[in-house]
């Protein structure tokens, strides 16, 4: 890590803070002289048409902080509340609840709501085959906290987690901060311009999901012309593939189901011609060794993992992670016991 790695770090993040909101468009200027009395979306403020530099258009959720560039994002304020919010969430601008009265307040934090759903939002834990409303309820508990954004950019020998230095302020970041510094041993880059810590390999993920645990957005910036980076922060286990036991529940379909279906204690009649009880019996013999073979690799593949762990080789358990793993295991070994006790049946059922 040299000084010039750190100078393009730092132009990459002010270069995404420095988004502004587009000029007044003609709409807006349409909507201010169709109304009687335009007033700012901010302080209730009347607006004067004729002095266009004495107000414009501030987004709910600006655009350095991911917010979506439509016209529902777009709201006309007077020049003194879009300079004191700056690019500030609704939430971290404490002066908004002394200027608006509640009804108009709440308003427009349901507007900022809506707005957030089609926002850049933060990663959450959660499966691939996660229903919308799932995610969608554990997104609605992010938004309630005040919306800031950490950027990460991948390095040769690690990973560079900062923000600018403006933001400095927010007590959360300060946390951040101290988090990264002191709990994950972050170094601390020094820059004039951005906060910046350079995190190691095997410490980076936990890290990332520690920062969004605080409803922190982190956002991977690309390096110059290369491709979009590889979002290894996101947790592998949260966003896998489905397991073995649910590729089995989605492989049996109506033709595995007996038909026509029968009681709950019946016993199903099998044939005992010699023919129909040597295949019975081999296919029984194959079923419960491929079982048993599936659950010792499975088994093997767990202990490698956990002495990998143990000696520092590999990375540490993500939360939940050795947990399903180790559920694949139990569930290979109950198919392994039910394929024997099926086998053991069969050779008591023999004349």
């Amino acid at each position: 890590m040299n000084t010039a790695d750190l100078d393009a770090f730092a132009r990459r993040v002010l270069a995404f803070h420095a988004v502004r909101a587009p000029a007044t468009p003609r709409w807006a200027l349409d909507v201010a002289r169709r109304s009687e009395s335009p007033v700012c979306a901010f302080c209730t403020a009347p607006l004067d048409l004729d002095r266009s530099h004495s107000w414009g258009l501030s987004p709910l959720v600006p655009l350095s902080l991911a917010g979506p560039r439509d016209t529902e994002n777009l709201r006309m304020a007077c020049k003194r509340c879009i300079t004191e919010r700056g690019t500030r969430d609704l939430l971290a601008w404490p002066e908004l609840s002394q200027r608006l009265p509640p009804e108009p307040l709440d308003a427009l934090l349901a507007d900022r709501l809506f707005v957030l759903q089609r926002s850049d939002n933060h990663l959450v834990e959660v499966g691939r085959f996660a229903k919308p409303a799932t995610v969608l309820a554990q997104l609605q508990e992010r938004w309630i906290h005040p919306r800031f954004v950490v950027h990460a950019q991948r390095h040769s020998d690690g990973w560079i987690v900062g923000w600018p230095l403006a933001h400095r302020a927010h007590l959360t970041r300060n946390d951040l901060a101290a988090l990264l510094r002191n709990m994950h041993q972050g170094q601390w880059l020094e820059h004039p311009d951005v906060v910046a810590f350079r995190l190691t390999e095997d410490v980076f993920q936990a890290a990332v999901w520690q920062l969004i645990a605080l409803h922190a957005l982190v956002i991977p910036l690309p390096l110059g012309t290369a491709l979009p980076p590889d979002r290894s922060f996101e947790n592998r286990w949260m966003a896998r593939y489905p397991s073995l036991r649910q590729i089995r529940l989605r492989r049996q379909g109506t033709h595995e189901a007996p038909w026509p279906s029968q009681a709950k204690d019946h016993i199903p009649a099998y044939s005992d011609r010699p023919n129909a009880v040597r295949m019975r019996t081999q296919r029984q013999a194959t079923r419960e060794g491929e079982t048993k073979a599936q659950w010792l690799e499975a088994r093997r593949r767990l202990a490698k993992r956990d002495a990998g762990v143990a000696s520092g080789t590999l990375r540490a358990w993500l939360p939940g992670e050795r947990a399903a793993m180790q559920a694949d295991v139990d569930d290979l070994a109950s198919s392994w016991l039910e394929a024997r006790q099926r086998k053991v049946q069969g050779r008591s059922q023999r004349p």
